[in-house]
């Protein structure tokens, strides 16, 4: 049995290994091909389902909403937009202790990414193709484009090597 197992670990490695650029480049257009084809019907893509869901189990939707991490992620769209700040919803919700699916505190980074990820208002994307997910959304597609426009509003006032009382001085 150890031999079997051994050689077909050696084979998966020779062929991950292979020197045939040819060969890695159609594994890795495969892969492109299953991932575009699965966010074309509504599947969510790989790796870990963003915080909010949990992966669906046969029969379920690929992702199932997770009641107590959405009404997080509702909690900082609603906190995001009152506050306007991503530092500030962090104190939000450590001062209440709320923290990540691992146990950890909240940073700026994880916040910035919740707000803008179009899996929480339905969607599906991969590259720059973007479709109707098979889940439900968490949260509504009016309240996730307000946040990102108070986002996108703010990243642009921000000019590197400009501080913001200059660039306010200038406009008056």
């Amino acid at each position: 049995m150890a031999d079997v197992e051994n050689g077909v670990t050696n084979l998966a490695r020779a062929e991950t290994e292979s020197s045939d650029p040819m060969q890695r480049l159609s594994h890795g257009a495969k892969v492109k091909r299953g991932q575009l084809s699965a966010v074309q019907q509504g599947r969510y893509g790989t790796g870990p389902a963003p915080y909010g869901y949990r992966r669906g189990r046969e029969g379920e939707k690929p992702l199932v909403v997770h009641d107590r991490e959405a009404e997080v992620v509702r909690l900082v769209f609603r906190e995001y937009l009152r506050h306007r700040s991503t530092g500030k919803v962090v104190s939000y919700l450590h001062g209440r202790g709320i923290y990540t699916r691992k146990g950890n505190k909240w940073s700026r980074q994880a916040i910035a990414i919740i707000l803008s990820n179009r899996t929480y208002r339905g969607r599906v994307t991969y590259g720059n193709v973007e479709t109707e997910g098979l889940h439900d959304p968490i949260i509504e597609p009016a309240l996730f484009y307000k946040a990102n426009a108070l986002k996108e509003r703010k990243r642009r006032r921000r000019v590197p090597g400009v501080d913001q009382a200059q660039e306010d001085s200038a406009s008056a």
